[in-house]
């Protein structure tokens, strides 16, 4: 087993009751925010990463329980305990929200690179402005093995937030460059965490820690909503149970956010089985568990640094739904699998994203999220390469050629072939007028009833990157995927053409006929299991979807 060295000199703590070695006497309310905000993470005796999962936020309160007892610890492990109750509600008193700041960064750097930095820096300095510099990510060795997802950004003229997107379009307009807005937390959030068990009363200054009674049992938290990810509309509330602990603390806007602190692997039991079907062919399960937990490293210290916790449990981050939604097929996987990763050329974790379906094509992922282009998420054909279609799509999908190709049958392709392919691969979906125009209009209230909807321009897989709508009053162009997707009723991707039904000049509704589910970058996970139904290794699936990496086991 490979020993892990940490490569830096920031603040690694754990961010759970059963780990946060500090005293109740030795660690200011200040400090344990901190630690809470703090975008590091540390490991458990066996070697595997402790992660911190939220799973509500925005609550004004939280329920808790544990059939068999909760053990409630104020102050974190080693300060004072309370053993008393199955069940807890928790609530907050005398919030005071957070403040963040959000800043145009006008430059993405490696962290050794020195000269680029000063470069940079005066630069922007001529123009008249101050930069200042931010390090994300985190890095850590094994063996040898250096991982470094650490990025300097180089940013100016911060406002409050939600001014940030504004401020940056202004700037990248100017100036004529590329712009993102990083978020920064200026002032933390406070409030007395009030949690109460029948007669039983916790006040505690911003976060309170439960666990089980039973260290092998679970916490269940009522009320977590469910669904509403990608372009999904749709959302319901459930009781789900974790492992590891739940702390409560207060979140930006003054309320309530719950969060589960857990190990990794024990996070990818649950997690794989939300991903992937269970009864998936064991090689496209091992690589859904190596993909998700190179996903899961990968994002740490990048995402959610204005909030209290390092990953969200939808799918901006991963889906996560919990204890008991383990399946043995999955968690075996995981089991097999441990510690593995991918890693790209030249060290450090691929950027493993993955999607539903391709619908036979996947695509870059500038086309995306915009960025530079990644080597090792590179739109190709999911298709056999003997495939008959392969030898007219060698370019990519465009308007030439994007009816043929969703004509083609699914046997075509890996996602295709596979019987979980069905609605998937192919589909069609009807709006009408009065139900299109609603979703329009929360955007682009200006340009009346909808008469067209024209794609601009698509991606490599044949995904629309711009779209112009025309109404009867103005004319609005959307761009982004996923913005596209849910602006025409929650499509399942970009990946369509339209057609109008009624007449040219007034439809009365219209048809949208397109092939995938999901934005298509990395690894499609349907077509992983096709793979595999051919007898495809889960390396030789790893090597197609990820060109260029390679698998390496951490822990």
């Amino acid at each position: 087993m490979g020993r892990f060295y940490v490569l830096t000199t920031s603040l690694l703590v754990a961010v759970s009751a059963l780990w946060l070695t500090a005293l109740a006497d030795e660690t200011s309310t200040g400090d344990k925010l901190r630690i809470l905000h703090s975008n590091r993470f540390t490991f458990t005796d066996q070697g595997i990463p402790l992660l911190t999962i939220e799973l509500m936020s925005g609550q004004s309160q939280v329920e808790l329980s544990s059939p068999r007892g909760v053990v409630v610890r104020p102050d974190g492990d080693g300060g004072s305990e309370i053993i008393s109750g199955r069940h807890w509600t928790v609530r907050i008193e005398k919030p005071t929200t957070g403040s963040v700041r959000e800043w145009s960064v006008v430059a993405t750097l490696q962290p050794d690179d020195d000269r680029g930095l000063a470069h940079a820096t005066a630069t922007w300095r001529r123009r008249g402005h101050e930069p200042v510099q931010f390090e994300i990510g985190t890095v850590f060795g094994v063996d040898g093995e250096v991982i470094d997802t650490r990025e300097v950004l180089v940013a100016i003229a911060p406002v409050e937030a939600p001014h940030g997107a504004q401020r940056a379009r202004e700037i990248a307009r100017k100036y004529n460059v590329a712009t993102r807005v990083h978020r920064e937390l200026h002032r933390r959030p406070r409030g007395t965490i009030v949690a109460r068990s029948g007669t039983t009363v916790v006040r505690n200054p911003s976060v309170i820690w439960f666990a089980p009674r039973d260290a092998k049992g679970t916490i269940a938290v009522q009320d977590v909503l469910v669904g509403g990810g990608g372009s999904q509309l749709d959302t319901s509330r459930e009781t789900r149970r974790y492992f590891g602990s739940v702390y409560v603390t207060v979140g930006r806007d003054g309320k309530l956010v719950a969060v589960n602190a857990v190990p990794a692997d024990r996070l990818l039991a649950g997690l794989v089985p939300a991903e992937m079907y269970p009864d998936a062919p064991e090689a496209a399960l091992a690589a859904q568990a190596i993909a998700a937990r190179t996903e899961l490293l990968q994002k740490i210290g990048t995402r959610h640094l204005t909030d209290p916790y390092l990953l969200c449990s939808n799918q901006h981050c991963q889906v996560y739904s919990g204890a008991g939604r383990e399946h043995p097929r999955t968690t075996r996987a995981v089991e097999q699998t441990r510690g593995s990763v991918l890693l790209r050329e030249g060290g450090g974790l691929v950027d493993a994203r993955y999607s539903a379906s391709c619908g036979g094509h996947g695509e870059h992922n500038e086309n995306i999220w915009g960025g530079a282009p990644d080597p090792s998420l590179r739109g190709r054909l999911d298709m056999p390469k003997n495939s008959r279609a392969a030898s007219w799509l060698t370019d990519g999908i465009d308007e030439s050629n994007i009816t043929e190709f969703l004509s083609l049958s699914p046997q075509s392709s890996y996602c295709g072939l596979t019987r979980y392919g069905k609605g998937r691969f192919r589909w069609h979906k009807r709006i009408s007028l009065a139900e299109l125009g609603q979703h329009i209009a929360k955007h682009y209230p200006h340009i009346g009833t909808v008469r067209a909807i024209e794609p601009l321009k698509r991606g490599v897989s044949g995904r629309i990157r711009r779209l112009r709508i025309r109404g009867t009053k103005g004319t609005a162009i959307a761009s982004g995927d996923l913005h596209i997707r849910r602006l025409l009723g929650g499509l399942r991707s970009s990946m369509f053409v339209i057609e109008k039904v009624g007449t040219e000049a007034l439809p009365v509704a219209f048809e949208f006929h397109g092939g995938g589910f999901g934005h298509g970058v990395g690894m499609c996970q349907i077509g992983a299991i096709g793979m595999a139904e051919h007898q495809r290794s889960h390396r030789e699936i790893l090597n197609h979807y990820y060109p260029g990496s390679r698998i390496r086991r951490l822990y």
